[in-house]
């Protein structure tokens, strides 16, 4: 009965030493294989960059960004915008019209904010049904734009 303990403990202790990935070398440096924390660190650094934070980043761009704001008369009442630009980038806009009519100007309150973001432009159609109000969110983001041009040389 010993004889079967002994060669069940020497199996289970060969079973365990040849399922780690650990050599049991140590490196140039004195440290064992084990580079986990290198790969670690790595994996930050490069989540870092692809995010454009952190101190590898490029951050140049955001120096120029402005933030401007505009408003005009919607249907319900004041519609405000604030748009970020980068030169003539619209990098951003945000609009606010808290008096006009939930499910038809909030519509226009909520989507074409990003249109003319992807337009980079206020050329782009109105929400259906809420006209007023998103020729106010345009009118808005136009006057906000007109204090950004810059005179020509």
């Amino acid at each position: 009965m010993k004889k079967l303990a002994l060669i069940v403990c020497a199996l289970m202790l060969i079973s365990m030493v040849a399922c780690t990935n650990d050599d049991g070398n140590l490196d140039n440096n004195g440290n064992n294989g084990n580079n986990v924390g290198d790969e670690i660190e790595d994996d930050i650094d490069d989540a870092l960059d692809d995010n454009n934070n952190g101190a590898n980043a490029d951050n140049g761009d955001v120096a120029d960004e402005q933030t401007l704001t505009g408003s005009a008369q919607g249907y319900g009442g004041e519609v405000t915008v604030t748009v970020k630009v980068n030169g003539d980038d619209i990098v951003s806009v945000e609009a606010v019209g808290e008096d006009e009519t939930q499910g038809v100007g909030s519509l226009a309150i909520e989507e074409l904010p990003d249109k003319i973001e992807e337009a980079d432009s206020t050329e782009v159609d109105g929400i259906s049904g809420a006209t007023k109000t998103s020729d106010a969110i345009k009118q808005a983001v136009d006057k906000a734009l007109e204090g950004n041009e810059q005179p020509k040389d």
